[in-house]
Parts: C-alpha cells; sequence; structure tokens
C-alpha cells in the first residue's frame, strides 16, 4: 500500500479543506460587487471567518498529527488564528480600522500554510504539486498587494482581498479533491 493511500484513509475529516475551501471562495465572490456597502460587513465577516477557520485548523491538525510531519505548523496556524478571529470580533472598531493590515497578514500566513502543504505532497511524491505552490505564491503576492498598497484606499483591500481568497479557496478545493480521488 503506497503512503499516498495511507495518508488519505488517515485525514478521516479531510473535508475540512473542501467547507475551509468552500468559505474562501463564497467570501471571495461576494465582496466584488459592493465594495462600499459591505466594507463593515467585511470587518465583521472577516473576524468571524478567521476565527471559525482557525477551529477547524486545529481540529484538522491533531486528526491528521500520526501522518503529517508538519501537522504543529497548522496546529500552530490554527491556535494563532482562532485567538486572533475571537480578538477580532470582540473589537469591530479595531478590525475595521486595521483591516487591510489584519487581512494582509491572515492571507500572508495562509499563503505559508499552502505552500508547506505543497512541499508535504512534494515529498511524498504527488504529482501537480506544483500547482499548490504557485497558488501559495499568487497568494503571497496578493497578501503583499494588501500589506503594502493599502493607502491606495480602504476600496482597494476588497478587491485584493477577494482575489486572495479565491486563490486559497480553489487551492484548498483542489486539495480536498486529489485526497478524495486518491481514496477510491
Amino acid at each position: 500500500m503506497s503512503s499516498n493511500i495511507n495518508l488519505t484513509q488517515g485525514i478521516k475529516n479531510r473535508w475540512i479543506y473542501l467547507v475551509i475551501g468552500i468559505l474562501f471562495v463564497v467570501t471571495g465572490i461576494y465582496v466584488i460587487p459592493h465594495p462600499v456597502e459591505t466594507y463593515l460587513a467585511m470587518t465583521i465577516f472577516f473576524a468571524v471567518t478567521m476565527l471559525v477557520g482557525g477551529v477547524l485548523q486545529i481540529i484538522l491538525a491533531i486528526s491528521a498529527r500520526n501522518l503529517l510531519k508538519g501537522w504543529g505548523w497548522q496546529l500552530a496556524m490554527g491556535i494563532m488564528e482562532t485567538i486572533l478571529g475571537a480578538f477580532l470580533t470582540a473589537n469591530i472598531g479595531v478590525t475595521a480600522v486595521t483591516l487591510p493590515f489584519i487581512v494582509g497578514f491572515w492571507m500572508m500566513f495562509r499563503s505559508i500554510d499552502l505552500m508547506g502543504i505543497a512541499f508535504e505532497m512534494q515529498s511524498r511524491k504527488e504529482k501537480n504539486w506544483g500547482w499548490y505552490l504557485a497558488l501559495g505564491i499568487i497568494q503571497m503576492l496578493f497578501s503583499w498587494l494588501i500589506i503594502f498598497h493599502p493607502i491606495v484606499g480602504f476600496f482597494t483591500v476588497v478587491y485584493y482581498t477577494s482575489f486572495a481568497l479565491l486563490t486559497s479557496g480553489f487551492t484548498y478545493i483542489m486539495l480536498y479533491l486529489k485526497l478524495k480521488k486518491l481514496e477510491a
């Protein structure tokens, strides 16, 4: 039995990748057409999304701890994201003022996570791991745009964030489909 089959069978909660991916894609699509009207809603939604995503990341890391070399990084990411999401949810005024920086750094950490997944796939001799790495790098570029160019306007963060969320969401959905295909 190959290590790919063991990996797939062992990640019982791989559906979490699909949930995270769909959550990010839906969020990314939702914010595009209404930048002015949704800025406050985005503020609240991002705080809650970060909180929920962090909790799901913790569950995923713990469930895969015996199979993934880098599970501790996933756990640390989930804990950090949960704490930050809880803080931002409780302090919406702070979140609204600092949203471009919060989202930029959040997307940067998410892109590092995606690149880590790509290298995990490479170490397991998975095909197409380079796509995951490329999408992680693209997401990193979007995160830098958010962080280093928020002065252009708060509206810009809506579009940069949308593209970063879409990139991340599609990557997580691809990962779920890859694991599901290995199961068959």
